[in-house]
């Protein structure tokens, strides 16, 4: 606003030290003040001198601002006074001071005194001096930023009425500027105040908006003015808010001008950024006209009269507003995608001042970047502005790949050979900006891994086939769209190659980062073109720019993770290795860093098997030497020790066994041993270690570190840290499984003592390992087995009377009960048979807990007994048959569980061991299905299943006869049920088991099934539930086996008139087929099948429909099939999610009435399967619809609730759908405020206290997750009730601890 010199003075050498001077002694950083000192530094701020009063109010400023005293009102005016006066002070540096020190001390002060303040600055902006106008202004922006939220009372009450009489009626522009620009600070900041709701937005919209329409204004008011329009915008209220939007429609059509025109379109693109959602409304009437404005403005000749110039601007601001509308009203825009497709299309390549002759194309390309000017161009760069067009088309591009993922099918088809075209683009920034939109297709077009191989993590092989044990991670899996990128990735990479050639550093680096993006997302496809871009690689690795050094570095350590083919990286390997080695050496931490991961991933190319080791891994070899310097070295940076501890393990996984490099390998050894002691490396360290073990090669080397290494683990494991513990745990289980018999003793001694505190019930997961570690140091030095014996064994028997053992930690502990077993001089059978008989412990146990731990007791029985010599089996197995003829005829408790015990511990053993020729144990297990006992009956059924899979020959034939001539009387159809779980165990273990040898079990049931085919058919109609859910799994698991049988048999079912429990049990069976992980192909031809059982009439028949739907859905093999079907799938869960009055039904129970809800089961089946359809199908299923489902569920069951919160979480976690459901986000209040108010008022009344914390806390865990969204997006709605909410001190508690546990995509 005014011109003068800005001198630029440093403060005198007094002042400096000044400044420096340490702080006082006494307190926390605040300090008593000094009405005195105050005083005296008010009169230096009036020195003659420049730096005493810059010096003076910093001084004054840091006295009060650190004081924990308020000064007294008389002081604050002086205060006040003294700063103001600065504000118009003749030097720069004291009025800039100034201003920063008063923003920051008045914000200290009384009430009365701030609003003193901002009235004064504000009258000042209107009628102060001109020549420091400005300075007030930016005084008043920065306080308004200082001011607490508590102040904008005193805001709107000081500041609104004079800005906006600045605005509508001060004669002067330059006061219509400043009041515009703090108006806008103003709303930014204060604009959700009630002051500013209950003012007359209307007029202050339609005061900013005459401020457009003069001429004469200049540029920079009329841009703040824009900028004002759209912060008040996002506060308007709806009304005002479309009056707003009509008045600038109004506005555009009558613009008289191409620069009038272009400020309201570029008003209408800032308001729509503002204001998101909400004006998805309008676009119906906003994207045509703005589509004919883009049209008419880019097409016909180059004009030469500068009239293009504006054309290009107002395209711009189109193509800005089409971006926002893209991302926040997706819905309402695309009923306009298909032209707008086609414009981007024009648009991204248009170039009006550029003519191409059509030859020379890879000579322009090769000189894009020199001399364009004196070819090609009507006008020079500096009068051409069409790229603007260029580059604002192409955000509108990176919109539609962000915010459309289901359509961008369409959108890769039409898009990704005309942008590979763009790569030639003349203007380096956009030409970027194609990179960057490119780079964004191919993010976009695959789904990355939940654990990518980093750094730290082994690139391991193909398990059986790689040098590693361990498989390999996938790459990221590919979307359908991608199929359109993979096809013109030759072309793709082709034109990268020439823009790597470039002279223009820029453009190098942008086509290096957009080659890395494809080595991350796309190796496989990437591999067999790397030839033609290897000659930039090996460029880049040389740059001095330490960015294009490391996207080289990147780029080859992808690609490597994810090799296919060894024989491209071989082949290379002379090229590329020296310079990795070269930048080990590098100045920059991050280049060493990623050198060192790249040697690491590239040398599994080099030898992908154990027994193809290339002659180029003798590259490698110098690395070494490197690492050894790594390893010792103590004042490197963090990162660089952790690459090189994982270099360290990647290559000594490959070459630890050749010859070549004992050497090396055993020089680095001691280093590397120190780096596990170390504190800060151990982590690192251990997971090289890890990867050592699991090599398929054996390392000499590390034998003679075993008992450090060994001993270090076993003293780690005292740490505090569950995690820490968990990996030391499971690499001794590595160290030892393949070095084993190389520990010393005495350290597999102290290891084995280390770990029996931990085996417990309270960490299954933990207790996996150290029974994991006590086997493996059992198979490696069984002269330790009295060791063993003493410390571990009775450990793991108490874990075996747990109800709770079950999963990995179960089959471990059999493992180690069979290794025990097999040592039975030092630990005989007679004594694990005594201890695991043992059934005292359940004696007070619950009915559910004890069938768990017979079950366990039963199968560590079997494990011994298997492990056993031949003798001893055979004289358990008649143990087992004498215990169940004493105990069946005695009616105790005691009895029962033993005979229970002795059927399942028989039936255990029967899966490994033909038992069908033991005299009398056929007989003995059909004579117990008729026992008076409910258990065991039961367990002879079970016993008798489990046993017929390890005699499929005899039993299989033995249990079906008897299925069939059980009759059909009362007695018979329950000894027929009972059979049939028999059968149904033989069926589900014969399912379950993969292995080859264990495909007998499969090839021996197919002859069997039409015979069985026809009782499970009769059973399907049965009454009991149970019944029913036998025969479906039995059938879903025969489907399997022999599947045209079962579909021929299954196909009436599902037509059944008769009865709804036929076409329930029917539709059931596709769930227990697809839980097996069954092919698609399986199931596929009942699909249709099951759409048609989601509108059954029975309500049974539907969920039984949504409930293998579910199962369906989230299987990984059977996925697919219903992708096409998802809208169907989810207008048929919106109908059974709806309350139903007619199903609920009053149940009288004497003193009170109680009501039963029939249709809950239903619902919750619905709100569950939108959560699977959500997870497997994002792209389909995340939109508005979803948050209409949870709304209506906020008001059903706390039981749907629960569903429902969990549905909007995983919604809100896809970051492509924030922008479709932002506008529904402020319908989320009603109910949740409902919610809320409802538990609060529980637990005030210390009503269901518990019951009431828990869905508290379920609601602020979903609130947590919504917030960040609703803050982002300025949704005032949600904001100010998630303050108001926030005052209740018992939810303010349960939010601020409440965790969102969200994952973005």
């Amino acid at each position: 606003s005014r011109s003068r010199g800005r001198e630029e003075r440093a403060p005198n050498l007094l002042l400096a030290q000044r400044r420096l001077a340490p702080p006082q002694p006494g307190g926390s950083g605040e300090m008593a003040m000094n009405p005195q000192a105050v005083s005296q530094l008010l009169e230096e701020m009036e020195n003659w001198d420049k730096d005493k009063r810059f010096m003076a109010a910093s001084d004054l400023m840091q006295e009060v601002t650190n004081s924990n005293q308020v000064l007294d009102l008389h002081l604050q005016k002086r205060v006040c006074q003294a700063f103001l006066k600065q504000l118009e002070d003749q030097s720069i540096d004291v009025q800039g001071n100034a201003v920063k020190c008063l923003a920051k001390i008045v914000s200290k002060f009384q009430e009365q005194q701030i609003g003193e303040v901002l009235a004064k600055l504000s009258q000042l902006v209107l009628d102060g001096r001109a020549e420091v106008r400005d300075i007030y202004a930016t005084c008043l922006k920065g306080l308004l930023a200082e001011l607490p939220t508590s102040s904008s009372a005193l805001a709107c009450q000081n500041v609104l009425p004079k800005m906006l009489h600045g605005i509508t009626s001060h004669p002067l522009v330059e006061v219509k500027e400043e009041c515009t620009d703090v108006f806008h600070d103003f709303l930014k900041r204060f604009g959700d105040n009630r002051v500013m709701q209950w003012s007359d937005q209307e007029n202050m919209a339609n005061s900013l908006l005459n401020l457009l329409k003069p001429k004469q204004y200049k540029s920079s008011l009329r841009k703040k003015v824009i900028s004002c329009i759209g912060a008040l915008s996002a506060v308007l209220a709806d009304r005002q808010l479309d009056s707003l939007m009509r008045t600038l429609l109004t506005d555009v059509r009558a613009a008289s001008s191409k620069a009038e025109k272009q400020k309201y379109i570029q008003c209408i693109g800032t308001v729509s950024r503002n204001v998101g959602f909400r004006i998805g409304s309008h676009l119906r009437e906003i994207a045509p006209l703005f589509l004919q404005i883009v049209n008419q403005a880019t097409e016909g000749d180059v004009s030469m009269d500068g009239e293009n110039e504006q054309d290009h601007e107002v395209v711009e601001n189109c193509l800005n507003a089409f971006e926002s509308f893209v991302l926040r009203c997706s819905k309402e825009v695309a009923p306009h995608l298909d032209e707008l497709c086609n414009v981007i299309l024009t648009l991204i390549a248009y170039d009006p001042n550029f003519y191409d002759s059509g030859d020379g194309g890879d000579a322009m390309d090769e000189g894009a970047n020199d001399e364009f000017d004196d070819d090609g161009l009507v006008d020079s760069d500096d009068d051409d502005n069409s790229w603007k067009v260029r580059r604002a088309a192409l955000k509108v591009l990176a919109a539609m790949v962000k915010g459309l993922p289901d359509k961008l099918q369409d959108v890769y088809s039409k898009f990704a050979s005309p942008l590979i075209g763009r790569f030639s683009e003349r203007e380096e920034s956009v030409k970027l900006d194609v990179f960057v939109t490119f780079a964004e297709m191919v993010q976009t077009a695959v789904i990355k891994n939940q654990t990518q191989v980093t750094g730290t993590t082994a690139p391991a092989q193909i398990a059986g086939t790689g040098i590693l044990e361990v498989a390999r991670l996938p790459p990221p899996k590919e979307r359908p769209a991608a199929e359109y990128l993979v096809a013109v990735l030759p072309q793709c990479v082709a034109q990268i190659n020439k823009q790597l050639r470039s002279k223009a550093v820029k453009t190098r680096q942008g086509a290096l980062a957009l080659l890395r993006t494809l080595a991350e997302c796309m190796p496989q496809h990437l591999e067999p073109l790397l030839a033609q871009v290897k000659d930039e690689l090996i460029r880049a690795m040389k740059e001095t720019n330490s960015g294009m050094r490391l996207d080289a570095l990147v780029c080859i350590r992808h690609l490597s993770d994810n090799f296919s083919s060894a024989t491209v990286y071989q082949q290379l390997a002379p090229q590329f290795c020296p310079l990795f080695l070269h930048c080990c050496n590098d100045t920059y931490y991050k280049s060493i860093a990623q050198a060192l991961r790249a040697i690491g991933s590239y040398v599994y190319a080099l030898r992908p098997t154990p027994a193809d080791a290339s002659n180029q891994l003798m590259e490698v070899l110098p690395a070494f030497e490197v690492l050894k310097g790594k390893l010792l070295a103590t004042d490197i940076d963090q990162e660089v020790k952790e690459s090189a501890l994982e270099c360290y393990g990647h290559l000594v996984a490959c070459t630890g066994d050749l010859p070549a490099f004992q050497a090396a390998v055993q020089t680095c050894m001691p280093p590397f041993v120190d780096r596990i002691k170390n504190d800060v490396t151990r982590t690192t360290a251990i997971k090289a270690l890890k990867n050592i073990c699991i090599s398929q090669v054996k390392v000499a080397a590390l034998a003679s570190s075993l008992a450090a290494v060994g001993g270090q683990l076993s003293t780690y494991l005292s740490q505090n840290s569950r995690a820490f513990r968990q990996q030391c745990l499971d690499a001794l289980v590595h160290v030892l499984r393949k070095y084993g018999q190389s520990v010393p003793q005495e350290t597999t001694m102290q290891i084995l003592t280390d770990i029996v505190p931990f085996i417990t019930d309270t960490d299954l997961y933990i207790t996996d390992l150290c029974v994991q570690v006590a086997v493996q140091a059992l198979a490696a030095s069984p002269q330790l087995a009295p060791v063993v014996v003493e410390k571990c064994v009775p450990a793991v028997l108490v874990v075996c009377r747990s109800p709770l053992l079950q999963g990995s930690a179960l089959e471990s502990i059999l493992n180690f009960l069979a290794r025990v077993a097999q040592h039975s001089q030092h630990c005989p059978f007679e004594r694990l048979r005594a201890e695991l008989s043992d059934t005292s412990c359940v004696a007070t146990a619950q009915a559910q807990a004890q069938r768990q731990v017979i079950a366990t007791l039963a199968k560590g029985l079997a494990a011994v007994v298997i492990a056993s010599a031949a003798d001893v089996q055979k004289q358990a197995i008649q143990g087992f048959l004498s215990k169940i003829q004493q105990c069946s005829a005695v009616v105790q408790t005691e009895a029962t569980q033993q005979c229970e015990l002795s059927l399942l511990a028989l039936g255990e053993s029967g899966k490994y061991t033909d038992l069908s020729g033991t005299p009398g144990f056929c007989e003995t297990l059909l004579q117990q299905l008729e026992n008076s006992q409910d258990e065991v009956r039961l367990a002879a059924a079970l016993a008798l299943g489990y046993a017929t899979v390890g005699a499929m020959g005899t039993l299989l034939k033995v249990v079906i006869d008897n299925t069939q001539s059980a009759g059909t009387a009362a007695k018979g159809q329950k000894t027929q049920y009972l059979l049939l779980t028999s059968l149904r165990e033989v069926i589900s273990i014969g399912v379950t088991k993969r292995g080859p040898s264990d495909l007998s079990l499969r090839e021996h049931l197919r002859p069997h099934v039409p015979r069985v085919l026809p009782i499970l058919c009769q059973y399907a109609d049965s009454n009991e539930e149970s019944v029913r859910n036998v025969v479906s799994e039995s059938l879903g698991h025969l489907l399997i086996v022999d599947q045209d049988s079962v579909l021929t048999a299954l196909t009436p079912l599902f037509t059944s008139t008769t009865s709804w429990r036929v076409r329930a049990a029917a539709v059931s069976t596709i769930r227990f087929a697809a839980s097996k992980q069954c092919p698609a192909a399986t199931i596929l031809p009942l699909k249709e099948r099951l759409l048609t059982c989601l509108g059954d009439e029975e309500l049974q028949v539907r969920k039984a429909a949504l409930h293998s739907l579910n199962v369906a859905c989230l299987s990984s093999s059977c996925s697919e099939i219903f992708r096409a079907h998802t809208d169907l799938i989810f207008e048929s869960i919106k109908e059974d999610s709806k309350q139903r009055p007619e199903l609920i039904r009053e149940v009288d129970l004497g003193p009170f009435k109680h009501k039963v809800d029939d249709g809950l089961p239903l619902r919750k089946f619905a709100y569950t399967v939108s959560c699977s359809l959500l997870a497997a199908y994002p792209e389909q299923m995340a939109s508005p619809a979803l948050i209409d489902l949870v709304l209506q569920g906020l008001a059903d069951n706390e039981d749907v609730q629960v569903i429902c919160c969990q549905l909007l979480q995983d919604l809100c976690s896809w970051n492509f759908a924030l922008f479709r459901i932002i506008g529904r986000i402020g319908d989320l209040v009603e109910p949740f405020d409902r919610c809320i108010m409802r538990c609060i008022k529980q637990v005030q009344a210390k009503q269901q206290v518990g019951r009431a914390m828990d869905m508290l806390r379920l609601y602020a865990r979903t609130l947590r997750t919504v917030e960040p969204i609703a803050e982002t997006n300025q949704h005032k709605v949600f904001v100010d009730y998630l303050a108001r909410i926030l005052k209740d001190s018992v939810f303010a508690q349960v939010y601020e601890h409440a965790n969102s546990g969200k994952d973005a995509l």
